[in-house]
């Protein structure tokens, strides 16, 4: 396998009247290419900011300081965070922390009609990119009740 070139671009959206962003993130190698579409999961008091926090994911990743299990964890808790936030008592109780884990409970929320079936699909194709992607050990990120919060490196 060859070098392995990353790029992307960050997408901003309405929401409401907030911001979210989008990070696509695109990797190959020539003969490979992978691209994610990953959400911030955060809403954003402007499009700037939402902008801004998008660009410093995606500097991060096309630098090589961020590794693809990071960033897809990071977004798979964060879509647990946004669901617990609205469903009471979630399931599961904890952030899952194994691919089987994932699955569960990407399983569990759609069969309570939490997340619908392209949700499922995309967070279960994120799983599964994170627990095979070559990034040694999974970094645990504590979880707040804030909305806002970002975790720290």
């Amino acid at each position: 396998m060859g070098p392995v070139s990353r790029s992307g671009r960050v997408r901003s959206e309405a929401a409401g009247d907030r911001w979210t962003a989008v990070v696509q993130l695109e990797e190959g190698d020539g003969a490979e290419h992978r691209d994610y579409a990953v959400s911030l999961n955060r809403r954003f008091a402007t499009e700037a900011a939402a902008r801004r926090a998008g660009e410093e994911l995606l500097a991060g990743w096309t630098a090589g300081r961020l590794v693809l299990r990071d960033v897809l964890l990071r977004e798979l808790a964060g879509t647990y965070r946004a669901l617990r936030e609205t469903y009471k008592p979630m399931q599961p109780s904890t952030v899952p922390a194994t691919r089987s884990a994932w699955e569960r409970a990407i399983a569990t929320w759609e069969e309570r009609h939490w997340i619908d079936g392209a949700a499922a699909a995309r967070c279960r194709d994120h799983a599964r990119s994170a627990f095979e992607a070559d990034g040694g050990p999974v970094r645990r990120h504590r979880i707040s009740a804030e909305a806002d919060y970002e975790p720290t490196s």
